[in-house]
């Protein structure tokens, strides 16, 4: 069903830009997804594969991010993949979509990473509303410990494309989070070993995985989410192409899905043998 929206939607911007419609239809669009987002209520419920769970909307822009998922064939493809013992680290976690729908499949407990602060109290509300164990990390993972600038691409909860990329924006406002060496902090926390990672981290990838070596090199570590952005990659002389041999290096066998076509995202699949039914 999502597919098919998602291609109505945009066959219809298609139509609507084509025939030049677009200032008699684009208000009616607004007034429309205003009326919407009020009869909504205060929770609004994401159902994928065999997991459900509600958030919490009090803005429209967290009831739209959570109304069109635009991932939910990635969502799928995880969901369909988990099992009931995977431990799952849920890195760039935002307001806790992920998480939450993991934490419905399986029994042991999700552990989330989320630097920015009003997204993380946010994935806290939400995992409450739910009843998930949800374990929540205020600090971004990376290649060591210490501090980090985070530049705020919105202010606002929810809001995705927060970054630790050197200079990606000098215009924007920054500001300082911790970090820490991945698996220095699953030593210090004594955290369970991660078996199933998603890592949106919107071009933090490399840092993300080097801190990572010894995580990723266990057997039991067996599947990996990667968002690769190409263009914040690329202005840090790296690209797709040098994490695909990243993950590769420590096993997995990688396939690649496209998730937002022209702006060069693109979601990394990195499996073990034997990990996916």
């Amino acid at each position: 069903m999502g597919s098919v929206t998602s291609r109505l939607y945009r066959w219809g911007r298609h139509f609507v830009e084509s025939f030049g419609l677009k200032p008699v239809v684009l208000p009616l669009y607004r007034w429309w997804g205003g009326l919407q987002y009020r009869l909504a209520g205060e929770t609004y419920g994401v159902e994928v594969g065999s997991a459900s769970a509600r958030f919490h909307i009090p803005t429209r822009n967290e009831w739209t991010d959570f109304r069109t998922v635009k991932e939910r064939p990635i969502l799928d493809h995880l969901v369909s993949n988990l099992r009931r013992d995977d431990v799952f680290y849920d890195v760039g976690a935002n307001l806790g979509l992920y998480s939450c729908l993991v934490a419905d499949v399986v029994t042991r407990p999700v552990i989330a990473f989320e630097p920015h602060p009003g997204n993380a109290d946010r994935l806290e509300d939400n995992a409450d509303l739910n009843g998930a164990d949800i374990s929540v990390f205020r600090r971004a993972l990376a290649e060591s410990t210490g501090e980090a600038d985070l530049t705020i691409a919105l202010d606002k909860v929810g809001s995705a494309g927060h970054t630790l990329v050197s200079d990606w924006s000098p215009d924007l406002e920054s500001i300082t989070v911790p970090k820490i060496r991945s698996d220095e902090l699953i030593a210090q926390e004594d955290l369970p070993r991660p078996t199933v990672f998603k890592i949106d981290v919107e071009g933090a990838e490399q840092a993300v995985l080097d801190g990572l070596e010894a995580t990723l090199s266990r057997p039991d570590c067996r599947l990996v989410y990667c968002e690769t952005h190409a263009d914040r990659l690329e202005k840090q002389g790296s690209s797709v192409a040098d994490i695909r041999a990243t993950l590769e290096s420590h096993g997995f066998s990688v396939t690649e899905t496209p998730i937002r076509e022209g702006k060069g995202e693109s979601m990394l699949i990195g499996a073990k043998s034997n990990s996916t039914d």
